[in-house]
């Protein structure tokens, strides 16, 4: 299909993005941060079939769709505003993995039409902090989509879904209720808003997790690394704490304790040259919110041990 419009998934106005009965909506503890835009999520099942539960990562079964539209509200602090939808992408479970696809919104926002990406879309927004916002957000290519899926369901996981901030609550139990998911999951760890009141080891595990790990964890693209930033290796005994790497800007550890500043891992955060920064992708705009927790959590280490 050409047109958003004509799968049928969303009904009345397009935009206000309210889905047809068989597509659920659900959101994360941990958003992947996206040059500052959110996101709402959606996940169909076909008749007869369930998510499948686990500690972690849930089984999809053919046929599923996973929807995500990126929008940005035209001032964060007035949602009566409205926002600027920006596309929306699919993901649909094949048996030989995911068909990707996206969809760029028009101008009017009545409609969106398919797109292979990679293209510019100028955004102008004011953040929670009153700031005023004038660049663009750019759609990666469609192309580049299993660089960083790898045929996996990124935010369909335990620890993203358990409840642990206010925008999952009861989202396990819903899901289940409505028979999205076939049972609830053992909960063995999950993840915790960055910005919020857990401890500093929390938040920043948990967004390193949300963040990095799709490719620096087990089975992901910088797996050969040995880099990991899930919440299974950052743990206070498996940390890079002190390891070489290449220089980046005069830094060449990982992590330097007590000392962001010199420390590659955030150099390479804060850093504005795409050969360079991380995370990789489409992103361009360093997370400054995101380094700040990080530098804070690296400032808690104690310091010493490198030379």
């Amino acid at each position: 299909m050409n047109k958003l419009s004509e799968l049928g998934i969303f009904v009345g106005n397009l935009a206000d993005q309210v889905p047809r009965a068989d597509f659920y909506p659900y959101d994360v503890n941990v958003s992947l941060y996206a040059d500052g835009a959110s996101k709402l999520r959606f996940v169909y099942v076909p008749p007869g079939t369930s998510l499948g539960a686990t500690s972690d990562r849930f089984s999809v079964p053919v046929g599923a769709y996973i929807v995500k539209t990126f929008y940005f509200p035209r001032d964060a602090r007035d949602s009566t505003r409205g926002r600027q939808l920006i596309e929306t992408r699919f993901l649909v479970k094949r048996a030989d993995g995911y068909l990707v696809s996206t969809y760029l919104w028009n101008a009017d926002q009545t409609d969106a039409v398919a797109s292979g990406g990679n293209v510019n879309v100028p955004v102008s927004w004011i953040d929670e902090d009153g700031v005023e916002h004038d660049d663009h957000f750019h759609v990666p290519g469609t192309s580049q989509c299993q660089s960083c899926h790898a045929d996996r369901a990124l935010g369909l996981r335990t620890r993203q879904l358990a409840g642990s901030t206010a925008a999952t609550q009861g989202e396990l139990e819903r899901l289940v209720s409505e028979g999205v998911l076939d049972r609830l999951p053992e909960i063995t760890e999950s993840l915790v808003d960055p910005f919020g009141d857990g401890s500093i080891d929390q938040r920043a595990r948990s967004y390193l997790d949300a963040d990095c790990s799709h490719c620096h964890g087990e089975g992901g693209s910088a797996a050969g690394t040995h880099v990991f930033w899930d919440l299974e290796h950052t743990g206070p005994q498996e940390l890079p704490l002190c390891r070489s790497t290449p220089s980046v800007g005069g830094a060449d550890r990982v992590i330097v304790p007590g000392d962001p500043q010199n420390s590659a891992f955030l150099t390479r955060m804060r850093s504005n040259d795409p050969f360079l920064r991380m995370p990789r992708g489409p992103t361009h705009v360093p997370d400054g919110k995101g380094i700040a927790v990080l530098s804070d959590w690296v400032l808690s280490m104690t310091p010493g041990g490198c030379e």
